[in-house]
């Protein structure tokens, strides 16, 4: 029975439930995580140089394609993965878990981390942390599909469509890019209600502040809080110049790019 695999638990009694942020690579996450390691937020000791929490990654490493292979979705639940899977899921959640709050300072009421593949296991972080809130960052998928950074497309296409990621083109990527933020974004709304916060990228960088604030109260972030992470967010968020670098590819690889991904694209608010 799920219920006896999953001995459910919370971190520390005086803690919030984590918020956590994640994203298709190379969606501008490492901008989310200053802003909240400026306002005070726990995210984490040991990070690689993009803010990514690291105690997360062998484990990330070791059940995400399991786990699309049985599922071929981000939207799935548990009781959807085989016995072994679900078991060794839930146990290297806890496991890491408990590596990464090891350090949460006893003062700290408001934590989480920012790893993008976090995305790929939200029903199994939230039956181990009940509460917990996502923040879900979107950016354009196809300046995403001409991004240099591919991890996710490497790493979990085949897992996810079933077929091998041969010819690593940016039709390839788009595709997971649409696949995997629909499919989150139809988990969140569905499952997490308000504590799933969606924002577009280009949108944060436009208006830093007032787009994370607004985010987060909507999550039920406590204003003051939120003004925190406004003023963080003011101060380390910047407009990169690879935002619409998709425009500056021949009208033919974009007309491509923009009907792989065309139900995606309008869904997330971005138009041609």
């Amino acid at each position: 029975m799920l219920d006896k695999i999953i001995d459910k638990f919370f971190v520390r009694q005086d803690t919030t439930a984590p918020l956590l942020i994640g994203a298709t690579g190379g969606s501008g996450t490492r901008a989310l995580h200053g802003a909240l390691g400026e306002s005070g937020f726990f995210v984490g000791t040991r990070l690689n140089h993009a803010g990514d929490a690291m105690d997360f990654e062998p484990f990330l490493d070791e059940i995400i394609n399991p786990v699309l292979r049985e599922t071929r979705s981000l939207d799935y639940a548990l009781d959807q993965l085989s016995g072994g899977t679900r078991a060794a899921a839930v146990r290297g959640f806890k496991a890491a878990l408990k590596t990464y709050t090891a350090e949460l300072p006893q003062k700290a009421r408001h934590w989480g981390w920012k790893n993008p593949r976090s995305m790929y296991i939200l029903p199994i972080i939230a039956a181990a942390c009940p509460g917990m809130s996502f923040l879900h960052l979107v950016r354009d998928g196809r300046d995403m599909a001409l991004s240099d950074n591919q991890n996710q497309p490497n790493k979990h296409y085949e897992a996810l469509f079933g077929e091998a990621y041969e010819d690593a083109t940016p039709e390839f990527a788009i595709r997971l890019w649409a696949a995997a933020n629909s499919q989150v974004a139809d988990w969140g709304e569905r499952e997490l209600g308000n504590r799933y916060m969606r924002i577009r990228f280009e949108d944060l960088c436009a208006a830093p502040g007032a787009v994370l604030s607004n985010a987060l109260i909507g999550g039920g972030i406590e204003p003051a809080l939120a003004d925190r992470v406004c003023a963080g967010a003011d101060a380390v968020i910047r407009t990169p110049s690879s935002i619409g670098r998709w425009r500056n590819i021949p009208g033919e690889d974009a007309h491509i790019l923009t009907e792989k991904a065309a139900d995606a694209l309008e869904r997330f608010g971005y138009q041609s």
